[in-house]
């Protein structure tokens, strides 16, 4: 009954990810007729490459390249056979080469993600704790998941913050056989790296601490022999280390290597892999080449190359930092991104710098929080000294005229990445912005007319709603503190208006059920864990539209930005840690454009409003109904329709109001569907003292005593009469027979007092359907300080 719809991950991401397709900055094909490392013809347009993770450039090196060849005319395209009962002639000669790179026995893997699918169930057992870092490779975090179905906790931790390690450290210690850390050697999208010296102090002070490496962006360029990155900080890998790492990539060939310093582990997982025992091997062609790279990590000639990359990393880290580029990491790696905050920035660069002959990536969701958008650069020695320098140049020039084009500045880019404050020149001066702190300060014809009229409350309901929440003592959880935007143009025009609550929110308000459970357990001990300051348009206790433009006005993109500007100051004014613009119709034109400027487009529950008054009584009511829902009148509604008796009281008497809050509280901690904190007894005091509600009853006819009520708003403005929140007796055997003549009941009151509109809200809304609501899909935009919480939040699911 309670039921809601609940935000689709990869919706999000598929939005995000057609936006930038439609950019045409990802999804893009190659028209080469024969690569040669250094360029890609894309749209019939030469670019210089500065995209590949190829860094030493050895995948174009002519001797790999014919072992392949020669690979295949001898031994096949493939060896459609699994590894388990035989390897092809090739591999023992890979496995030997390899081990003598690394020092150690290996696994050859046909990809890292496999390997992490066959190592990682077999490595960690039931007893252990695995914290991920926030920004450790996908295919880590997706294997992983197969542990939760174990009941193995799956922990997540800020990037690279050792201190938040060791309070899981300390915390677990003593009641986990191990606590496996997992992060990348290198990190594919900023180029840092993990903090070695503080991991190796840890692994000291905490015997139950295990490292699980994926060195794959490490390999090859760096460390003796081309061995990669972790390898180089020890000489050999210790028992409580598995390192995953690549022959694809840098090291010119395909496939991937697993090393465990446990060797009965290594054993275990040759023996019974999942993927290493049920996938083809590598093909002939891919080990002959990986064989030919092991011959060029084994000779001097590896670091031959080192140097020569090393040498044009230097150039372009020292020509960045000359021309003042936000460069966002400052390491000795192949990978350099560039910070745009904004993915309309971000978008705008990959298109300036392909028109100058420049072939880059955006860095965008998932792979980075949207807000810390920009654009990754890869150097590698098929770039000439001069293309590095030239590239330098032209970013140079085409940064700040991205920046201009899409309203962006150096200072907000800083903000974003935690660099400094933001200043920003508004695209359209001619805009007036005046802030409130109440909705006293604003006309109420003007509120009404503009935002009143669309939405459960007017604008005495929002001076309710404002007169309670923000008058609560602030260490109550529900405390709101609100403000108020008006948008006025030079001749006193008002353009835009938004009302915004900063409030605490639950991080799982909207999540499954079963999170929410999972959650709430924690919150027995620790009542505020993954709550967070949030600041929205409107606030939890409203529904409708809460921000109005002018759309009419000529300069619609000056007039979005100079609003988004005023949301941004509130939030950054109210130091909340994410800010969530709804209700917006779903596929509203606005969601490109809060694409653009780095916010999530998220799923919001859907909301259903009744306006079907073509009728005149109880008897007729199945006229404006569909065949569908007429049958189920007929079977569900109007045979119950005197099982109780029902009442309309404009005030409760004391005792009715105490047993209408407990009916409240059965329904509120019966139902996590929508997970917000307890509203107090205080807030129906305040109903019962305010002219614009009204109680609707209903009564065990047999006892008088009441069973459910729904307290419910009045909007003069629009004329709707809407329940807001409801109470059911938890002892009640008909409970949905109960909800569904509260609903019915509902409707039957506003005809008869000549409302034009009931807004029902958003839980339930197949019964509401039923009853000829018409059902809003409805979706939000979201900005974050950081996906920290929300990616922790995903480990409980």
């Amino acid at each position: 009954m309670a039921k809601i719809n609940h935000n689709n991950t990869y919706d999000t991401i598929d939005r995000v990810i057609e936006n930038a397709k439609n950019k045409q900055t990802i999804h893009l094909y190659a028209e080469d007729e024969i690569l040669k490392g250094d360029s890609l013809c894309i749209n019939g347009k030469k670019l210089w490459h500065f995209a590949t993770t190829g860094y030493l450039g050895l995948e174009q090196d002519i001797r790999i390249k014919q072992a392949a060849a020669e690979a295949i005319f001898k031994y096949g395209t493939q060896f459609p056979l699994s590894k388990t009962y035989i390897s092809h002639p090739l591999y023992r000669t890979l496995e030997q080469k390899i081990e003598l790179i690394y020092e150690e026995p290996v696994i050859i893997a046909k990809n890292s993600t496999l390997a992490h699918m066959a190592v990682i169930p077999q490595a960690i057992s039931d007893n252990d704790v695995v914290i991920l870092d926030h920004q450790v490779h996908w295919s880590v975090q997706t294997a992983c998941q197969i542990l939760k179905t174990r009941g193995v906790p799956v922990l997540l931790i800020r990037h690279n913050n050792m201190e938040q390690l060791e309070d899981y450290l300390v915390k677990y210690k003593d009641k986990h056989q191990k606590i496996w850390y997992m992060a990348d050697g290198i990190y594919s999208m900023y180029g840092d790296h993990a903090p070695i010296d503080k991991l190796k102090q840890l692994i000291k002070k905490y015997p139950c601490l295990h490292i699980y490496f994926d060195d794959v962006h490490g390999m090859s360029w760096i460390g003796e022999r081309g061995a990669g990155f972790v390898k180089s900080h020890w000489s050999k890998i210790p028992e409580n280390m598995v390192l995953i790492s690549t022959l694809s990539k840098t090291f010119g060939a395909s496939g991937a290597t697993i090393i465990c310093g446990d060797k009965e582990l290594q054993q275990k997982i040759k023996n019974f892999g999942g993927p290493l025992t049920f996938s083809a091997q590598l093909e002939p062609s891919a080990v002959a080449a990986a064989i030919a790279s092991a011959d060029i990590h084994l000779s001097g000639e590896i670091d031959k190359h080192q140097k020569e990359l090393n040498e044009k990393i230097n150039l372009f880290k020292k020509l960045l930092r000359s021309y003042n580029l936000p460069l966002i990491a400052y390491t000795n790696t192949p990978v350099f991104y560039l910070g745009t905050a904004l993915p309309e920035t971000a978008y705008s660069l990959v298109n300036r710098l392909q028109n100058k002959g420049f072939f880059v990536n955006p860095g965008i969701y998932p792979a980075v929080p949207l807000k810390n958008a920009g654009i990754r650069i890869t150097i590698s020695n098929h770039n000439q000294m001069a293309q590095i320098e030239e590239l330098a140049a032209v970013l140079n020039t085409e940064f700040p005229l991205a920046l201009k084009e899409t309203n962006n500045t150096i200072e907000y880019i800083n903000k974003a990445f935690g660099l400094s404050t933001r200043s920003v020149t508004l695209s359209d001066s001619n805009l007036k912005v005046s802030t409130f702190k109440s909705i006293k300060e604003i006309d109420k014809t003007i509120w009404n007319s503009l935002l009143g009229k669309d939405n459960a409350l007017d604008y005495e309901g929002m001076l309710f709603v404002e007169s309670y929440f923000g008058n609560l003592d602030k260490k109550n959880p529900n405390c709101m503190d609100f403000g108020y935007i008006k948008i006025e143009s030079q001749k006193g025009q008002i353009l835009a208006l938004a009302s915004v609550s900063m409030a605490l929110w639950k991080e799982d308000m909207l999540s499954n059920v079963l999170v929410s459970e999972k959650l709430e357990e924690i919150r027995k001990k620790d009542p505020f864990f993954l709550v967070n300051k949030t600041l929205s348009t409107g606030s939890t206790f409203t529904e409708g539209n809460h921000m109005y433009m002018d759309a009419n006005y000529k300069n619609q993109r000056a007039l979005k930005d100079v609003l988004l500007y005023a949301l941004e100051q509130e939030f950054s004014l109210k130091e909340a840690s994410k800010m969530v613009l709804r209700d917006f119709l779903k596929g509203d034109t606005l969601g490109n454009y809060f694409l653009d400027k780095g916010y999530l487009i998220i799923e919001m529950p859907q909301t259903a409003i009744f306006e079907a008054f073509d009728f005149t009584a109880s008897d007729d009511f199945e006229n404006v109904l569909t065949k569908r829902s007429k049958r189920h009148f007929k079977n569900d509604i109007l045979p119950y329709i005197d099982t109780y008796e029902i009442k309309i009281k404009e005030q409760l008497s004391d005792s009715e109001l105490q047993k209408a809050y407990e009916l409240f509280l059965n329904v509120k901690e019966n139902n996590l569907a929508i997970n917000n904190f307890t509203y107090a007894f205080g807030l129906f005091e305040a109903m019962n003292k305010n002219n614009n509600w009204s109680f609707l009853q209903a009564l065990d006819p047999l006892n008088h005593e009441m069973v459910g009520v729904v307290f419910c708003y009045k909007n003069g403005t629009n004329n709707s009469f809407n329940p807001i929140l409801i109470g059911m007796s938890d002892s009640d055997q008909h409970r949905l027979i109960l909800y569904r003549q509260l609903l019915f009941q509902t409707i039957l009151y506003a005809k008869k007092e000549n409302f034009e509109k009931i807004y029902f809200g958003v839980s339930a809304i197949f019964e509401k359907r039923k009853l000829g609501a018409k059902v809003y899909d409805k979706e939000a935009y979201v900005q974050l300080i950081d996906h920290y919480a929300t990616d922790f939040l995903e480990s409980f699911k």
